[in-house]
């Protein structure tokens, strides 16, 4: 046995206990999810400290970054979904070619969403309802952003790849040397220290984009290096234009949706933006605090999606079903806790991240009101993650764009447009979505048609 096939992970998840399998994926990855929602937590604090214009600046500047950057993420999960069903078959040649193919596509995608997004940064800014204070500060904050949009893309991009694989312990590593870098110089990168001067919002976005760079060259390095499951051979660095199309078809469901899920965000935040930067502010702290709870449920959700990949790729279609249904049961469960306990202390969580009266009472509004449909949410973001692991990336479009635009918006701003119900018909057009949402995931799911998908 050679050196490296010695250190390569040997784990088979397509036989065994399916709970022990989901926890050996699910613990990692719920963990390296966790890195990046305490990030956001701390990214909201510290910049929280700067005034509730700042606080504005970046949620109005994080959903601009997400509407454009969708573009290049859904790359990932076509990657992921022609990785797992390869390494599922036994074929390592053929999951490495993969990766590569990949990893290409992506970057270059990603490089054109860069330059996209530069001319796109003012406009899209007036669009949403930046009010004058909040303009200059958004501006610098996505400036920033996007010069250093293609390390930021790739980290993710490439650690959905080293998931499809089954290398959960590796993209956790990624995410611990990243954000952890992140979190130790935000605050010094905002309030300056020594010789450092004050960046403000443009050292969070600093420091966000950095850490991010030094993620994706660690990850090179374990690609190239051989340490992975999956790995790249730089005696085989060739373009393969008919496997980049394969990859693209399937992720493009993907890439058109989270494009237009963060464009309907993008929308939403305009409406929100008609009740002013303290509205503005409490949505910010609303959907971060669920985004960090919600942790567990991506990190659960990758983990069914690399199963349902590798058992399909092993001929087991019926394990690949039953591992859904255990993990979006488990999420469901920690999902009903953590809502009843966030709806219970909204008024002391909105404060943590900014003490201004009107931004706590609005943020203990939208928290107790987005608590209803994030239990739905639960099982369908496990539901979603399946079918992309499946390589069926269609329904997670058609669900996701049927209750984001035909649900969210329209009745959000019916209700608190038409009917007059203010900032709380905003929350409950969200939450509802949310609720549509849950219930077409487990119908869908429940029609087994993803079993019969080719990738």
């Amino acid at each position: 046995m050679t050196k490296r096939a010695t250190a390569r992970p040997q784990r088979d998840y397509t036989t065994g206990s399916l709970n022990r399998n989901i926890w050996l994926l699910a613990v990692p990855m719920v963990l390296e999810m966790g890195l990046v929602s305490l990030f956001r937590l701390a990214d909201m604090y510290w910049v929280g400290k700067l005034g509730p214009e700042a606080l504005a600046a970046i949620t109005i500047g994080e959903n601009v970054r997400w509407a454009l950057s969708g573009m290049a993420m859904g790359q990932g999960i076509g990657g992921l979904a022609v990785v797992a069903r390869r390494v599922g078959e036994g074929n390592e040649r053929a999951a490495n070619h993969a990766v590569l193919q990949a990893l290409l596509l992506a970057l270059g995608i990603a490089v054109l969403v860069s330059a996209l997004g530069f001319a796109l940064t003012e406009p899209m800014l007036l669009f949403l309802g930046a009010e004058p204070a909040v303009m200059p500060l958004g501006l610098v904050f996505l400036w920033v952003t996007f010069a250093g949009l293609p390390g930021f893309l790739m980290v993710p991009i490439t650690n959905s790849l080293l998931r499809g694989a089954g290398e959960a312990r590796l993209a956790l590593i990624v995410r611990v040397l990243s954000y952890g870098v992140g979190l130790l110089v935000e605050p010094v990168l905002i309030f300056g220290w020594g010789p450092l001067p004050a960046l403000g919002v443009a050292g969070a976005a600093l420091a966000l984009v950095g850490s991010q760079w030094l993620g994706f060259l660690f990850q090179l390095v374990v690609l190239f290096s051989g340490r992975a499951r999956i790995r790249i051979d730089a005696r085989c660095l060739r373009v393969d234009p008919r496997l980049m199309g394969h990859i693209f078809r399937i992720a493009l469901p993907s890439t058109i949706q989270m494009t237009l899920r963060s464009f309907s965000r993008a929308i939403l935040l305009g409406i929100v933006g008609v009740y002013g930067t303290f509205a503005v502010a409490a949505y910010g702290i609303a959907t971060r605090v669920f985004m960090t709870v919600f942790v567990p449920g991506f990190g659960l959700g990758n983990a069914a999606a690399t199963l349902v990949g590798q058992n399909l790729g092993a001929g087991k279609p019926g394990r690949a079903a039953r591992s859904t249904w255990l993990v979006a049961g488990y999420n469901l469960v920690f999902m009903i806790v953590c809502s009843a306990g966030i709806a219970f202390l909204a008024e002391p969580i909105a404060a943590v991240f900014n003490d201004t009266p009107g931004v706590v009472s609005l943020g203990a509004e939208a928290l107790r009101i987005f608590a209803v449909g994030y239990v739905f949410s639960a099982v369908g973001v496990v539901m979603a993650r399946a079918f992309d692991g499946a390589g069926n990336t269609m329904p997670a479009m058609v669900i996701n764009l049927l209750t984001l635009w035909g649900v969210q918006i329209p009745l959000a701003w019916v209700l608190s447009q038409t009917l007059g119900w203010g900032t709380a018909g905003l929350w409950v057009g969200i939450s509802a979505a949310n609720v549509a949402n849950g219930v077409l995931f487990v119908y869908w799911f429940r029609r087994g048609r993803w079993k019969q998908r080719v990738v």
